[in-house]
């Protein structure tokens, strides 16, 4: 397990057919990159883009006490 790999502890269980875990583990061969390294690299931007605003400037409402997304409807700090 390389160094990045021993900082990250946390688990979750994913219920999966023998068929699909078979299907990942050989893509993930295939891609040089472990099975936890592959679900996290797919899982990751989907988290990103759900709770984390990417709109551009234009799109965003500044106040002293807060800042908004127009796009989103974040509240983006405050």
């Amino acid at each position: 397990m390389n160094e990045q790999e021993e900082t990250k502890t946390a688990q979750i269980l994913v219920r999966i057919s023998e068929e699909e875990r078979d299907e990942w583990k050989v893509a993930a061969e295939k891609l040089g990159i472990s099975m936890s390294e592959l679900i996290r690299n797919s899982v990751a931007p989907v988290v990103q883009e759900t709770l984390h605003c990417s709109h551009p400037e234009e799109y965003r409402r500044s106040y002293p006490w807060a800042e908004f997304c127009d796009r989103c409807e974040a509240r983006l700090s405050g």
